[in-house]
């Protein structure tokens, strides 16, 4: 019956790493192997999706949210925006972008949504259109399957002043600090982080925020890590934790 439940935990462990997923358990262990990674087990699992990496080594295909699955549905996040387009959003990110805007509203800072969900053929075309106009890829604009907007789980936001403009300096401004200080608090995180270029392959975007649920968005800002580097983290974690239950399995037989 033991082998049996840790074979059956195993295998949902093994399929947890090839599609990541989310949930909320502190510390737990299975017949006395322990998880001790600092963010819970169930987040890493991560059946939301919402830790998915996404950066031009990790591409999406251009199916990607599957608007049949209904945790993936998008919809209007009905805030103040900066542009005259949609902003769109999965759920479980516009909800939380809400409550991080009237967060700043009762801070006293008004924030403007200037960019959301962008499908892989927009992204395609804007990618393109930067590199004949500059003659060249400088990476200003991600290829299609690299940007995180395709997630609905990234959005730009800015105040007034830098509304036409995203640019570093938007980065020094009382709204940008707040940002920088609070978005963990609401599952997001800082997704291009100043000085880690070589990292993320993308310049600093204080604008930029990336929503990956409460407990990981905590981890990762009070750590100062990209997802890059969280992403390393917990995988290693993870095949460390699968060995010692196939180890543990092993001395049953």
């Amino acid at each position: 019956m033991r082998r049996r439940a840790l074979a059956a935990l195993l295998a949902l462990l093994l399929a947890a790493w090839a599609v990541p997923a989310g949930a909320a358990l502190r510390y737990t262990s299975m017949e006395g192997v322990p998880w001790t990674y600092p963010v819970p087990l169930d987040v890493i699992r991560d059946e939301q999706d919402v830790l998915r990496l996404v950066n031009r080594d990790h591409l999406l295909d251009s199916t990607y949210p599957d608007q049949e699955q209904a945790m993936y549905a998008l919809e209007d996040v009905g805030l103040r925006k900066a542009t005259r387009g949609e902003t769109l959003l999965r759920t479980v990110a516009a909800q939380a972008l809400r409550e991080l805007f009237a967060g700043a509203e009762a801070a006293g800072y008004k924030l403007y949504v200037d960019s959301a969900y962008r499908s892989y053929r927009t992204q395609e075309v804007m990618h393109y259109n930067r590199t004949q106009q500059r003659g060249y890829d400088s990476g200003s604009i991600q290829l299609a399957g690299a940007s995180e907007h395709q997630t609905g789980l990234a959005a730009d936001v800015v105040n007034w002043t830098y509304r036409d403009s995203l640019v570093e300096a938007f980065g020094e401004t009382e709204e940008a600090v707040w940002m920088r200080e609070n978005c963990a608090r609401y599952g997001f995180i800082l997704r291009y982080p100043k000085e880690a270029e070589d990292v993320t392959g993308v310049p600093y975007e204080p604008w930029h925020l990336r929503y990956v649920g409460v407990e990981a968005a905590t981890y990762i800002m009070e750590n100062g890590l990209t997802l890059e580097a969280f992403t390393a983290e917990w995988q290693a974690a993870l095949a460390e934790y699968e060995a010692a239950l196939a180890a543990y399995e092993a001395q049953g037989e």
